[in-house]
């Protein structure tokens, strides 16, 4: 006989037990949020670009593109870019003849962005196989803040018949009027070198003078650290050693300057260091040298110069007639870098070392 106070299992309500195997609500709820987020977090799949293996395969993506390119609905400043494209697959695919009046028409468009018309314009000239210097140098001259102007100078230096003098006037020249563009910088390196490779003192001078203004002018140029370091190596060649220092001690602030911002990159830094030692070296301030030798490896841990620096350290301290130090160097050269081309010359020194207890 059932008694009056007491409740039915079936109307316990949330007192009830869940059936077996199932989780609870709560439980439920969270599982399925997790299952969400975590598929809200799984990174997407960047789409590979088509690949396109054979030249009917080119030839039939080029004529889709072309297509695409004169459909209504597709936006004006794409339409170049897109021709750009197809005659780049026309020219892969050996179809040489379609591809030129397609660029021809790019570099023809007004309203095409300039980047694309100064594209098409190289292709032009590459697809034609031209060999005219002056050709390159007008591309140079109309596009001056693209990409192409800097395969443009380089054909153009590769391709000049000037005289030599000519040549690296007519470079700086152009800087003059272009020097806020995008290829300002590197035209102003190019001069130094050509001008570098000149005979007589006079022209080197020029070579350190145009990579000193560049570094002054340009401090946020890509160009800037290796013209800073270029201009210390061919200073030093000009038995100016004191002014090669200034040149490596500017690149090396640099670095101290920008770690208050955060972290500076640069593949000069560890050879700066370097060239600073052995700056020091020839100057006679062995002394100097050393702690800059050592100062390498402590700011630049990974550097391929470790064992280099080692090497220097190891030959100077046995000059100077302290075999300790030098067995210490010779040591962090075998134990860091065991497969330098120079631990053989370190083992060497170590085995008339005496033996650490």
């Amino acid at each position: 006989m059932k008694r009056k106070n007491e409740r039915s299992p079936l109307t316990a309500g949330d007192r009830s037990p869940s059936p077996a195997g199932s989780p609870p609500r709560a439980g439920l709820t969270v599982f399925v949020l997790v299952l969400a987020l975590g598929a809200c977090s799984t990174p997407k799949k960047k789409t590979a670009p088509p690949r396109y293996l054979t030249p009917q395969a080119r030839l039939e993506a080029a004529r889709k593109t072309l297509s695409r390119s004169r459909h209504q609905k597709t936006a004006r400043s794409r339409r170049a870019d897109l021709e750009l494209t197809a005659a780049r697959l026309y020219r892969d695919a050996g179809r040489t003849p379609l591809a030129l009046p397609i660029l021809s028409k790019v570099v023809a468009d007004p309203k095409a962005p300039a980047r694309t018309r100064a594209r098409a314009a190289w292709l032009l000239l590459q697809y034609t196989d031209c060999r005219e210097s002056g050709r390159y140098w007008e591309l140079l001259e109309k596009y001056p803040d693209t990409v192409a102007a800097e395969d443009a100078l380089w054909r153009y230096l590769e391709l000049a018949t000037e005289p030599p003098g000519d040549r690296i006037r007519r470079l700086v020249r152009f800087y003059g009027r272009h020097r806020t563009r995008t290829v300002a910088d590197l035209v102003l390196f190019e001069a130094a070198r050509q001008a570098h490779r000149q005979p007589g003192e006079a022209w080197r001078n020029y070579a350190v003078h145009l990579l000193d203004f560049l570094a002054k002018r340009h401090p946020d140029s890509p160009r800037r650290d290796e013209a800073l370091i270029t201009a210390a190596r061919w200073s030093r060649e000009l038995g100016r050693t004191k002014e090669a220092i200034g040149f490596v001690r500017r690149l090396l602030e640099t670095r101290e300057t920008s770690l208050f911002f955060g972290d500076y990159n640069s593949q000069y830094l560890d050879d700066a260091q370097l060239l600073l030692g052995d700056l020091h070296l020839e100057r006679g301030e062995t002394k100097a040298a050393l702690s800059a030798w050592r100062a390498l490896p402590q700011r630049f841990p990974k550097s391929r110069l470790r064992d280099r620096v080692q090497l220097r350290l190891m030959d100077t301290y046995t000059t100077l007639g302290q075999p300790k130090q030098a067995c210490a160097a010779a040591r962090e050269l075998v134990k860091k870098t065991p497969r330098s081309r120079f631990a053989p010359r370190a083992k060497n020194l170590l085995a008339g070392c005496p033996k650490r207890p």
